[in-house]
């Protein structure tokens, strides 16, 4: 049987690389009929993972996009979706606006439930096995929302049509993808078929390493056999390597193509022969698409895979058939067929179905690579080197460095750590500075102030990862840092000149500056051939009349260089686990002070969150992959087993790394001198810029709800006047647009729905209640109308109602929040983690060091001319990218002196390989 395989109508390729020319999306999204904005409503792009939400304004953004046409989709519960096709151009911004028309008429799941009968639940079994597919993928997947379909005759007997009126939700435990599918046609018939719609593509987070692992593991086997993968293997004539092999019906030969034996050897030479594409391929009219000349039927078979249903006796691989109408595959470099309709598969490749799609923004190459990679200590070792701004600095100073990273296989750079340790250590291995910083891409960017009390000169700056601890101490980064203070300078003797330029050239606008006057410095970053390399970089100027340029102990070249471990050394005996984000382990102990299991509840910055957790039988419990920024107050109330407080918690830090200190590190000789470097009140390097919150006396301090801002206020006065002060529940749906109460069944009980609303885990509909900041209970017996009904009116100040989700609440708050707070209410009395009651301990804890700007004096806009400028970095930029030609210009202000500059530049190419140069401009 053959089938006519029209997929989905894409036009999307998305790149992994971003580059100066991507393109943003933005817009806002708002109601058709009142013009009201839509917040939370879902815009993402076709058939990818690219997706975000508007915000309370009902706007979003989407950036990084590569330039060319895209499908923009528009999704929202209890509206119209729809995609609209966009052409985007190299570099700003394109805004699409999008009006949502709501439906005629909404019924509710239960009443879409009660009318689906026998003959419905048939057609929807149906449609599951030729919509998802009827192999081991579609096993794992199902359709979550199969109410919202509908199935209708078609105007031929034989045919069978399908719709939905929302997104069909689809959970896929093969590949790990929840996908929302905007069904706009779904046609079959003996002959053909045919799929179109919108995908919105969610990663499903894996309840272990294990399936995260089988997951990608499943989806670079889907990919590999896929008519995507052999198109691009055939552009390339590797299409033998990726195990499809061609074969085509040899002219002359058999008179009926169906009359074969079951025998493929037999066959071959007889009525088949093999069918060589690599002269039927050729450039098509637009760059990056290929037109694919394939006449008559080919017979694809795919060596690398097994199938359970066999052709061919001697041939137990997956075997299918694709006829071309007109003969011509138009398909862009990574495969994707633009002309899909003119395909007609059949055989193994015809049974793949929505089940088997994966995103345009799939890394097929990544994931293939990983699949293939060994797990050996020498692909997975992550190697550090930390560019800082100065050589050495003062007691006081902010220390601001990129740190770069360089992978035993660069496609492990997202599967390794995203947390780094950073440490300023004395020489007698005491821990002044500890800080966790972020890494993105494969860099860090950051700094943090050295305390102005160091006594000791000889410092050591040490940075590593978790990860890194199962290589050992020499796989660490670490460096020996000199702290000055204000009386101390380097001696002369100590200048040091400069090694060569690698792959890096810099090139100032000017032979000489004088105070206070504008640099302009070209820098070109070349490989080996002196062609243009595009990088990362991070550039300081230094004025060397405050800090003498010494000689380098650290190269870049020399840190990120990987290290020869033996191919066979495996990771079976490493202890320390890939740090992904922040976690911190704490143990509650009994009266004995021994451990003991039990519960716990952690309230974290004054009811901005709260985690519910249970200990295991030593007592133990776990805040995992928490990310946050600064510290974070939590409070923690502990219950043993049988539900007494428990006092006693601690948190358990973890082990620190052993430290071990380079011999023979260098440190510049200095001398005292009897004036300080500088004034620090003068500086501004050197002025604390904190930001302050001033209040009005009298005004009262609101604490931060834990779900943000409010949809609706309600006042208590204005709910007393609607005539229904008996009953809360009543008076607040007079008040609420889009509140319903509706009464459940001969029961009588009232059920609450805010708009937009959604089931829960636990099978409720209804918003949680919360009463002057504490959840109430809501269970089978108890809802949230029976809370509402607890509260007398006329104690109500306010209540205050969100609509939308709150991810805080985790699951409870799926359908929103109903807070009412008490005319009693003190919003200024002590927080629980104030109040010293029983079974409450507070901590204070340590996320990622945020990251502030470096100041940049701009003498084109300071008005005040006789400010004494006596900075010593005069220019510092971690976040450099050069353009496609290898060059980046970069400006600053030279200071008072106007003396010899240090220029240095350090950074990492997309070849993988490191640049470096350092000059001195501007010398008398």
């Amino acid at each position: 049987m053959k089938k006519l395989f029209l997929s989905l109508v894409l036009f999307l390729e998305i790149s992994l690389l971003v580059s100066a020319q991507t393109v943003t999306i933005t817009g806002v999204v708002t109601d058709a009929e009142t013009g009201e904005t839509l917040p939370y409503c879902n815009v993402f792009i076709n058939n990818t993972t690219i997706a975000t939400v508007t915000d309370l304004d009902g706007k979003y953004t989407i950036s990084g996009l590569e330039p060319g046409p895209v499908e923009i989709g528009f999704s929202f519960l209890g509206y119209e979706a729809i995609t609209k096709n966009v052409t985007l151009n190299p570099g700003g911004t394109t805004t699409v606006n999008h009006n949502m028309n709501p439906f005629a008429q909404e019924l509710s799941d239960v009443e879409i439930k009660a009318s689906r009968d026998k003959s419905w639940e048939r057609d929807l079994r149906k449609f599951q096995n030729l919509f998802l597919g009827n192999d081991e993928v579609a096993a794992l997947s199902s359709i979550e929302n199969p109410w919202v379909i509908d199935f209708a005759e078609g105007e031929d007997k034989n045919s069978f049509l399908a719709s939905a009126y929302a997104p069909i939700e689809i959970i896929n435990k093969y590949l790990g993808y929840k996908i929302n599918f905007d069904l706009k046609e779904f046609y079959n018939s003996p002959t053909n078929y045919r799929i179109v719609g919108a995908a919105r593509f969610e990663e499903m987070v894996p309840d272990s390493e294990t399936q995260r692992a089988g997951w990608e593991q499943n989806r670079a086997l889907v990919y590999q056999k896929s008519p995507m993968n052999m198109f691009r293997a055939m552009i390339k004539g590797e299409q033998e390597k990726e195990g499809f092999y061609l074969y085509g019906d040899k002219p002359g030969g058999s008179p009926s193509m169906n009359m074969r034996t079951d025998v493929f050897a037999n066959e071959l030479g007889k009525s088949v022969v093999a069918y060589k594409p690599e002269n039927l391929i050729s450039p098509a009219d637009k760059p990056g698409e290929y037109l694919i000349n394939m006449k008559g039927r080919i017979e694809i078979h795919y060596q690398k895979g097994y199938s359970q249903v066999n052709t061919y006796v001697d041939a137990p691989y997956p075997v299918s058939w694709l006829e071309v109408n007109k003969s011509i595959v138009r398909v862009r470099e990574n495969g994707m067929v633009l002309n899909p309709q003119e395909l007609v598969f059949s055989g193994d490749m015809d049974r793949k179905r929505i089940s088997t799609l994966l995103p345009l923004d799939y890394d097929a190459e990544k994931a293939i690579q990983l699949q293939n990679l060994e797990r050996t200590a020498a692909n997975f070792q992550e190697k550090i080197y930390v560019h800082t701004d100065k050589p050495y600095y003062y007691a006081g100073d902010q220390l601001y460095f990129k740190a770069y990273f360089n992978y035993g296989n660069p496609y492990l750079r997202d599967e390794l750590s995203k947390v780094l340790h950073v440490e300023i250590i004395n020489g007698d291995r005491d821990f002044i500075v500890e800080k966790k910083f972020k890494i993105m891409n494969g860099i860090v960017v950051g700094d943090f102030r050295l305390p102005d009390t160091l006594s000791q000169e000889k410092y050591y700056l040490r940075a590593y990862t978790n990860w890194n601890r199962n290589y050992g101490p020499n796989h660490y980064f670490t460096t020996a840092i000199r702290v000055l203070t204000p009386y101390q300078r380097v001696v002369e003797s100590e200048k040091a000149s400069f090694p060569g330029m690698d792959r890096v050239k810099i090139l100032s606008d000017k032979p000489q500056y004088g105070p206070k006057e504008k640099v302009t410095l070209t820098i070109q970053a070349r490989n080996e051939r002196n062609l243009p390399v595009q990088a990362t970089l991070s550039v300081s100027a230094l004025d060397q009349n405050q800090i003498i340029p010494i000689r380098e102990s650290k190269s870049i070249q020399k840190e990120l260089a990987l290290e020869k471990i033996p191919e066979t050394m495996g990771l079976d005996r490493f202890s320390y686990e890939v740090e992904k984000n922040l976690n911190q382990k704490g143990i509650i102990y009994d009266e004995k002070g021994k451990p003991t299991s039990g519960q716990v509840v952690i309230f974290v910055n004054d009811f901005e969150g709260m985690l519910e957790m249970e200990t295991n039988r030593d007592g133990e419990f776990a805040m995992q992959e928490m990310e946050f920024y600064g510290k974070m107050d939590l409070a923690i109330q502990a219950t043993d087993r049988k539900g007494k407080p428990v006092s006693n918690v601690e948190l358990v830090e973890p082990l620190k790394a052993p430290v071990a200190l380079p011999a023979g590190a260098y440190f510049p000789e200095v001398k005292t001198v009897a004036d300080p470097i500088r004034s620090l009140g003068m500086d501004p390097e050197y002025q604390e810029l904190d930001s302050v919150t001033v209040e009005e006396k009298g005004t009262p301090k609101t604490p931060k709800a834990i779900y943000g801002t409010p949809s609706y206020v309600v006042k208590g006065d204005k709910l007393l006047g609607t005539g229904n002060t008996t009953d809360l529940v009543n008076s607040l749906a007079g008040n609420v647009p889009g509140m319903r109460v509706t009464v459940e069944g001969s029961s009588g009980r009232q059920q609450i729905r805010i708009r937009s609303g959604a089931t829960s885990v636990s099978g409720s509909m209804e918003p949680i209640v919360m009463l002057n900041g504490s959840m109430m209970v809501t269970t089978g017996s108890t809802t949230a109308s029976d809370n509402l009904k607890s509260i007398n009116p006329f104690d109500v100040d306010r209540v205050e109602i969100v609509s939308r989700t709150v991810s805080m609440l985790g699951d409870d708050g799926r359908n929103g929040v109903i807070a009412v707070y008490l005319k009693n209410f003190d919003p200024n009395a002590p927080q629980i983690g104030e109040a010293k009651s029983t079974g409450f301990r507070e901590f204070e804890i340590e996320g990622f060091q945020p990251t502030s700007s470096f100041y940049q004096m701009d003498y084109s806009q300071e008005t005040d001319q006789s400010l004494k400028d006596l900075r010593q970095t005069l220019y510092w930029n971690p976040y450099l990218v050069n353009d496609d030609s290898g060059n980046v210009t970069i400006s600053f202000y030279t200071n008072e002196t106007g003396g010899p500059i240090t220029i240095h530049v350090r950074g990492l190419g997309l070849d993988g390989l490191p640049v470096s140069g350092s000059i001195t401009i501007n010398a008398k």
